[in-house]
């Protein structure tokens, strides 16, 4: 088992390595269980998505807490009207998303998005379109998943996934479905079949919420 202060090194080592962010901004606290917070102020709100999503691929990281504040250079700084055109325009230009069925609200560089699709990759992509819009400061993804497909085949679809998929174990997972939401109970290896788990699960059509129950051990 890793201590924290090992972790706590590679968690360093890793936002140095990321050419886009001054890690010297950063602060990293290293708590019980592979719990991480990140912390200090950056100045673009990709700037806290990259850091976050540079530690989420870090070996012994449960969980992240990203407390890190975005104070926008003055480069950056931009009128909400001109935010809200950004983020439309961007959701339409992708073929990824159904963009007739969302609506943007921005307040004071705050971007929320609203409304319901039938699939989470959908949602999920929604958000990457606009990630990248000078000006933001948050992202809100309040876009709700209304399922089109029976329960039972939810389950089915998501079993044929784990069996499918090489880095699952199928046979040590449980799988519950109430509705659109999820439930996975059972054992995993390690953090990266956890992970894997449950993205296969999210990424089934008619799926509005994953609870992972799973625990890591042989």
């Amino acid at each position: 088992m890793i201590d924290n202060g090992e972790l706590y090194t590679k968690i360093m080592d890793k936002l140095k390595f990321e050419p886009s962010l001054n890690e010297k901004n950063i602060t990293v606290s290293v708590k019980e269980n592979g719990i991480v917070v990140l912390g200090g102020k950056v100045e673009s709100y990709t700037e806290k998505y990259i850091a976050e999503e540079a530690v989420k691929k870090i070996e012994n990281v449960r969980a992240i807490a990203n407390e890190l504040e975005v104070e926008l250079a003055m480069a950056y700084k931009r009128s909400d009207v001109d935010i809200a055109q950004d983020a439309v325009n961007a959701l339409q230009y992708s073929i990824f998303v159904p963009s007739e069925r969302i609506k943007v609200i921005v307040e004071h560089g705050h971007l929320i998005l609203s409304g319901k699709v039938s699939h989470y990759f959908h949602k999920e992509r929604a958000e990457k379109a606009v990630q990248d819009i000078v000006g933001i400061k948050d992202i809100a993804n309040n876009i709700e998943v209304t399922p089109d497909i029976k329960p039972f085949e939810v389950k089915e679809k998501i079993i044929k996934e784990f069996e499918r998929n090489a880095r699952i174990d199928a046979n040590n997972i449980e799988v519950e479905v109430d509705g659109s939401e999820v439930i996975l109970r059972g054992k995993v290896r390690n953090f990266d079949e956890e992970k894997e788990a449950r993205r296969a699960a999210w990424y089934v059509p008619g799926v509005s919420k994953v609870t992972d129950l799973l625990t890591i051990g042989v």
